[in-house]
């Protein structure tokens, strides 16, 4: 199965909801047509049914796609549970572990939330959902898999399942079929006749979806030849989503505010992608008064980017890739002075606790790093630190500077593929000018920059710039 339709059905799930959002629904709440007593061992075994189904369906389709990791027999179900095989680093490609994991990872969450568990409670489905696929859907288990799954999984299934009840709460077609890529699981339930326990509607504090062309250039030092993939140009298309008002937020309840950006670039010889979000685990209003707005408190992200020059014998490898696990302290501001024009300012300091980058240095002979489906990876914890500063006018438009910075150190337990550190830097600087209230054209440059410092290997220093013109709607 071509798991880069993960990534596009991200792209489309706020496509397809666009006629079905609205700021006047019922806002979130418990669902009226729910049972007044939760049975816990119904809810537990729809939510296992759940991730049974999820990871079925996946290895099917793997099945389909002939992917031979797919082809399990009962004699290597049966080594997997009497006999020591899990290892570090199965050989997928960056663009399966890292994004492919996370959203099989939000199926088993959303398996949970769905039938009535809390955030909490339902990440325990992440670690059951995925120990089943390593051990009885794949022929070797991997650890790295297994942490990945849990550690993405829950971050993004809860920004699913909430958007699937936004998206769920109206009753077209187009709903239904949005739906289903958000959560297959939630779509499912349906046909059980089991209502979701909570409901959605008037959530979304915006939503935008830009699409346009870009032009990319690289510079991979002492690797020019990969260079070439990028001299086309292509399109792209954004997506970008704010749930709840990020300036007002005072809760403790998980997500209840998350922001959520999706992005993916093609010429189809290469490609980039990317998503950033973050969500408040809870929140606090140190300050509030006319004109301006303060909110702060724990968040928790998940980041992905991958670039590759290559679409048919690279695919999903990729040259430039980070991705990050991490919970810190985020602050968020608003000023407005005038109903036209105001300035926002979001600022992230977090602790990376699992995080990814592929090695892509050109030593292959090298005897210190394990060669293992041609994909050698750096695992490893680090900081992170993600900013955004906005400021708009009405008839003027709008100015966004987004920059992030990324380090990881690698884990000694995976000394035996890399050790080192690795340093991703992501920044952008974008203009969109109004041509009504719901459409504006504008323009994006963007920064990628990935530094490896490795103690047994060649270092690595690779850059992506592009721009783009594009035209955005805005909700």
């Amino acid at each position: 199965m071509k798991l880069q339709s993960i990534f596009l059905c991200l792209l489309l799930l706020c496509i397809s909801a666009l006629p079905v959002f609205s700021q006047d629904a019922e806002s979130h709440d418990i669902n009226d047509n729910a049972p007044e007593k939760r049975n816990i061992l119904a809810d537990t075994g729809y939510t296992t049914l759940g991730v049974i189904l999820s990871n079925v369906f996946l290895n099917y389709g793997a099945r389909l796609g002939d992917q031979p990791y797919a082809n399990m027999t009962f004699d290597d179900i049966k080594l997997n549970w009497t006999t020591y095989r899990w290892f570090w680093e199965d050989g997928d490609r960056f663009l399966i572990n890292q994004l492919g994991h996370a959203y099989q990872g939000s199926t088993y969450f959303a398996s949970a939330r769905i039938n009535g568990f809390g955030f909490y409670p339902s990440i325990l489905f992440i670690p059951l959902g995925s120990i089943m696929w390593e051990t009885i859907m794949e022929p070797e288990p991997s650890i790295n898999d297994v942490i990945s799954t849990i550690t993405s999984g829950m971050a993004l299934g809860e920004m699913l399942h909430r958007l699937f009840l936004e998206i769920d709460s109206s009753p077209s077609v187009v709903a239904t079929i949005g739906g289903l890529p958000v959560s297959p699981i939630g779509t499912v339930n349906k046909l059980y006749k089991r209502p979701a326990f909570e409901t959605g509607g008037g959530n979304i504090y915006d939503l935008s979806v830009s699409a346009g062309v870009d032009k990319a250039f690289a510079y991979f030092p002492r690797h020019e030849e990969n260079e070439d993939s990028w001299k086309y140009p292509g399109g792209h298309i954004n997506t970008n989503v704010v749930y709840g008002n990020p300036f007002v937020q005072e809760s403790k309840k998980p997500y209840d505010h998350f922001e959520l950006f999706a992005g993916f670039t093609t010429n189809t010889n290469s490609y980039h992608a990317a998503v950033i979000t973050d969500g408040y685990l809870f929140s606090i209003k140190p300050s509030e008064t006319k004109s301006s707005f303060t909110s702060t408190g724990l968040s928790m992200h998940f980041d992905f980017f991958n670039a590759t020059n290559d679409l048919i014998d690279n695919m999903g490898y990729g040259n430039l890739q980070m991705s990050s696990s991490a919970a810190g302290w985020t602050v968020k501001h608003m000023h407005c002075f005038s109903e036209e024009f105001f300035l926002e300012i979001k600022a992230h300091a977090s602790f990376v606790f699992w995080g990814n980058s592929m090695y892509n240095g050109y030593d292959e002979s090298a005897d210190y790093w394990v060669n293992l489906g041609n994909n050698r990876n750096t695992y490893g914890m680090g900081e992170n630190i993600k900013s955004f500063f906005t400021i708009s006018h009405a008839k003027a438009g709008k100015l966004e500077l987004v920059a992030h910075g990324y380090h990881l150190l690698a884990l000694p337990v995976t000394g035996s593929h890399s050790t080192g550190s690795v340093f991703f830097v992501y920044s952008s600087l974008s203009y969109d000018f109004p041509l009504t209230a719901r459409i504006a054209i504008g323009a994006k440059g963007t920064f990628w920059g990935l530094f490896g410092l490795y103690d047994s290997a060649e270092n690595v220093n690779r850059r992506l710039v592009s721009s783009c013109l594009y035209v955005k709607y805005m909700l």
